[in-house]
Parts: C-alpha cells; sequence; structure tokens
C-alpha cells in the first residue's frame, strides 16, 4: 500500500524546503497527485526513485564510460 505525503512531509523527507517543492512540480519534474483539486499528495516511493534517478556519477564511472565511447568509436 502507498503512503502518500503532504507538501510540508514531501519537502521533509527530501530536506528541502515546501517552496522548492512547489517548483519542482511547476516544472514537472516532480509526480504528484491532486485529488480534489486542491492539495498536493506525493508517493513516499516516487520521491525515493525521483531521488535515486538523479545519482551523480563518480569520476571513476565518469572515465570508465569515456573509455568506452573512445573504444566504440575507434571499432567504427
Amino acid at each position: 500500500m502507498s503512503i502518500f505525503l503532504s507538501v510540508e512531509e514531501a519537502a521533509s523527507f527530501l530536506k528541502t524546503t515546501p517552496k522548492y517543492i512547489y517548483k519542482l512540480v511547476h516544472l514537472r519534474l516532480l509526480p504528484c497527485y491532486k485529488p480534489t483539486g486542491g492539495r498536493l499528495f506525493f508517493d513516499q516511493q516516487e520521491l525515493e526513485e525521483f531521488i535515486r534517478k538523479r545519482r551523480k556519477a563518480t569520476q571513476d564511472e565518469i572515465s570508465e564510460r569515456a573509455i568506452q565511447m573512445i573504444n566504440q568509436r575507434g571499432l567504427k
């Protein structure tokens, strides 16, 4: 069963401000639900996925990708 959070709870969960939550919703970067046309609600699992999708690669991962791209281009 899904756990739904309010704007304030979502902001606390993401360790940010409600104002930034509204901005992410406005930019359509953060999925939300508006069942009554008023208040926004957020699925906690979707917030976790939002965090995971924005993982920053390490320097080693970036270097490995660069080497792979160079090797692929050399094969053509």
